[in-house]
């Protein structure tokens, strides 16, 4: 086991020789970060809460879903990031992230040189947030290390043992994942001083309900976890850093096993045994009880070229295009595996092969503990088998801890919703295009609706057509938030873009108003001297 983690664990009551494969013991805990169960509420809130991001549209959990063992079930199909060629379907392609549409730092939507107008992904795979609690660097590359400072005054709030404090920030202000460019920190608390607690999402879990039944803003779940309501990024990170302190996968089968309350089946024990074998060596990087060296390995992916890996952090020469070993526990639930998400590796027996081909093709600085694999095809299946009694069940089965609320991204009906209809091209045959994604939920200062693929230099309007007016609301408020006409950005056809944002247009008098939503852009090559994007339908609530 590393050196860093075994000091990592050595506080804990249970701490394990590095060769040893035993139960998972408590995780050690800075103690500049003393767990309390207020404290851990509060980051389960702020990490299921779509209201940490910049429009409401991504929370923390969003990519980290402890049901696909605390990685994003998005990445299971087509490629989200291009690679650096910049071109989909092609060898270099990543299964990262969607995350937030390319925006200015005015939450005005803008084009991404690689992504468009479409969501701006990743170029890694998420790494599973399920045990990180263990290691004492985050992220695939370690940037996350241990010392944690606050983004404010720069000064040192945890020396040693913070690199979940100082992981759990970087994502909140990142315009690739959660945020509009340049978000600043009073941004965020601003932002959450006046949000609803889980307003976006649904079915909460009992913990969070008994929480928000007691205190029902974040300033007092801040007072009640901390003693005052201010609301602070060090605070921020301590609370979501907490509640991840909980996601302690210790029931599996294998952890089970090794208390002596069960036995594995044959098959998982000769794969236990193939596991640590001189042919496959499986535990010579999957090591301890967290199932990780903690350490950075090369195995010959892609190219260093495309991703310098821990050297990007290091600037030490040795370490190009080497990645931190994942925690194989509850692996199997996963839906990629490596840093890249490893386009042609669909599941634990691909990953068999590529280790019995010693690893990938690209060779340059490749970790020599892959030369001479052996992992024959009759010990794959039970290989496997060993693997899967790493399962915690109730990760799986999303059960406490590891409950979760459902979130306002995964309706089975989505608000806003396209609409087939309406689309009207301009000149050169562009069709203007709308993006509605933003909640339109009560309270969401991120709304927004952009146009784009317009005739630059033109004037548009947002048009929108009441659809239902249920008790006394009317539309009188929306309408006059509506841009009467704005000029569009960009020149000549194709090239315009416009933004709609107004925080009126999701005030609770307009809760219940169902309307379509089109841009109208006036363009001479048009029919009628006008071209439509298509229709969106907008229900506020």
């Amino acid at each position: 086991m590393n050196r860093h983690l075994l000091l990592a664990i050595a506080p804990v009551a249970l701490a394990l020789p590095a060769s040893a494969q035993g139960p998972l013991p408590p995780p050690p805990i800075p103690p500049q970060n003393p767990q309390t169960a207020e404290k851990a509420v509060l980051g389960k809130l702020l990490f299921w809460d779509e209201q940490l991001s910049s429009d409401g549209t991504m929370a923390c959990g969003t990519c980290h879903m402890p049901g696909h063992g605390g990685s994003d079930p998005r990445a299971g199909g087509a490629a989200a990031h291009p690679g650096p060629d910049g071109v989909f379907l092609t060898p270099d392609d990543l299964f990262g992230s969607p995350g937030m549409h390319g925006s200015n730092s005015f939450g005005h939507f803008v084009e991404d040189a690689d992504f468009g107008f479409e969501a701006v992904a990743t170029d890694r795979y998420a790494p599973s947030t399920v045990a990180a609690a263990y290691f004492p660097e985050l992220f695939w590359d370690g940037r996350a290390s241990g010392t944690f400072v606050d983004p404010l005054t720069g000064s040192v709030v945890i020396p040693q043992g913070g690199a979940l404090e100082s992981q759990s920030l970087g994502p909140i202000v990142s315009d690739v994942e959660m945020a509009w460019s340049g978000r600043t920190w009073t941004d965020v608390t601003d932002r959450l001083e006046a949000a609803e607690p889980m307003a976006m999402g649904s079915d909460l879990t009992p913990d969070m309900v008994s929480a928000l039944s007691v205190n029902g803003s974040y300033p007092a779940l801040f007072d009640a976890a901390f003693g005052s309501p201010e609301i602070t990024p060090v605070r921020i990170a301590f609370a979501l850093a907490a509640y991840q302190r909980t996601l302690i996968p210790d029931q599996s089968k294998f952890d089970r096993v090794m208390r002596n309350q069960t036995n594995f089946t044959p098959q998982e024990n000769n794969g236990f045994g193939a596991f640590r074998s001189q042919g496959s060596r499986c535990n010579q990087c999957h090591s301890g009880s967290l199932f990780s060296d903690g350490e950075y390995h090369n195995l010959g992916l892609r190219p260093i070229g495309e991703d310098d890996g821990r050297r990007g952090v290091t600037g030490q020469f040795g370490d190009r295009g080497r990645f931190k070993t994942p925690s194989l526990r509850n692996v199997d639930l996963r839906g990629r595996f490596f840093h890249s998400g490893a386009p042609g590796i669909d599941n634990l027996n691909d990953v068999m092969v590529f280790y019995n081909n010693d690893g990938g093709q690209f060779g340059q600085n490749k970790d020599p503990l892959l030369n001479n694999l052996n992992v024959p095809g009759n010990v794959r299946p039970d290989l496997v088998a060993f693997l899967r009694t790493l399962t915690d069940p109730r990760v799986r089965n999303e059960t406490a801890p590891f409950d979760r609320p459902s979130l306002w991204s995964e309706r089975f009906a989505p608000n806003p919703a396209s609409l087939p209809f309406g689309a009207v091209p301009g000149s050169g045959g562009f069709v203007p295009q709308i993006i509605a994604t933003a909640p339109p939920k009560s309270g969401n200062v991120g709304f927004r609706v952009g146009l784009h693929n317009a005739f630059g230099g033109n004037f548009a309007v947002l048009k929108v057509n009441l659809v239902a007016i249920p008790g006394t609301a009317t539309m009188t408020d929306l309408r006059n938030g509506l841009p009467l006409a704005q000029v569009v950005q960009g020149a000549g056809p194709g090239n315009g873009t416009a933004t709609w944002i107004d925080e009126d247009a999701t005030a609770s008098v307009l809760v219940g108003l169902t309307y379509e939503a089109q841009w109208l852009v006036r363009d001479f090559g048009a029919n009628n001297n006008i071209a439509r994007s298509p229709a969106v339908l907008i229900s506020i609530e």
